[in-house]
């Protein structure tokens, strides 16, 4: 038997007035991953100022998502949108590299993609 592992990891950690959120994607996520994770995503950052959120997206262990989950993840990132400051997106692959850019032109705050997760971090975390 073989079992395939996926879904999304969380970290939150708060800092002054920002946030630092982690999502670190595994496998194939679907419909029932977003389902479990956005109303947690959302309670905590209701009461958070706009732009006060910094987001790292590990994706090296990503394989993509179903169509029902590509569509909850566009829509919780029109949601959240306005409240992004930055995010860093760490992955390994050139389509990672693009939905990035593309990323960059959809939210007010910074984009920006890493190869190494500890130089992602240190770019969230500066001024």
């Amino acid at each position: 038997m073989h079992i395939k592992s996926h879904g999304i990891s969380i970290e939150l950690t708060q800092s002054n007035k920002e946030v630092l959120v982690e999502f670190t994607l595994l496998g194939k996520l679907t419909h029932e991953d977003y389902e479990t994770f956005v109303p947690f995503i959302e309670s905590a950052v209701k009461a958070l100022p706009q732009r006060s959120l910094n987001i790292l997206v590990d994706m090296r262990h990503f394989e993509g998502w179903s169509l029902e989950a590509a569509w909850d993840d566009f829509k919780f990132g029109l949601q959240i949108r306005d409240d992004i400051n930055k995010m860093a997106v760490v992955g390994n692959r050139k389509w990672e590299e693009i939905f990035t850019k593309i990323t960059s032109w959809m939210i007010p705050g910074r984009a920006k993609f890493f190869h190494d997760k500890e130089e992602a971090l240190a770019w969230l975390m500066s001024r």
